[in-house]
């Protein structure tokens, strides 16, 4: 029984390499402890006893101590890529701006349907970008 141990480790950790993960190494290394208690015992419940635990242990080991680390999260409030990067920018308005009805304007290079997010705004007013709803700058005057 301690060379079908020890060829069950050697396989276990063959196939390890095929595999991106550490998903089969416990189970090699539970093999091989299985393997040597073997030599030191013919009781295949001790032999068995041997493997579950080492393998638990190694499973354990792999989940836990060098599984993903999920301590440092970055959340999304200071996040200013893409589209966000708009919030806080201000320009000058170059058409009259409503509540209701949204209208093109070029804004630092790009175009834009642009709303006014609580009153109409003159042509030529400077407002501040409060706000990207999908496709649309949300506005207000730069006085608030």
């Amino acid at each position: 029984m301690t060379q079908i141990w020890f060829i069950a480790a050697a396989v276990l950790l063959l196939a390890e390499l095929l595999v991106p993960t550490f998903f089969i190494l416990p189970f090699a290394i539970g093999s091989f402890f299985a393997g040597l208690a073997s030599l030191l015992t013919d009781n295949q419940n001790i032999q068995l006893s041997t493997f579950i635990i080492f393998s638990l242990v190694g499973v354990y080991l792999s989940v836990k101590v060098f599984g993903p680390r999920n301590k440092e999260k970055k959340s999304s409030a200071g996040f200013s890529e893409g589209a966000n990067k708009y919030i806080g920018m201000t320009f000058v308005t170059t058409k009259e701006l409503d509540i209701y009805d949204s209208t093109m304007q070029h804004v630092y290079g790009d175009d834009w349907q642009v709303v006014s997010k609580d009153k109409r705004i003159p042509a030529g007013t400077e407002v501040k970008v409060v706000n990207v709803n999908g496709t649309k700058l949300e506005v207000q005057t730069k006085e608030g």
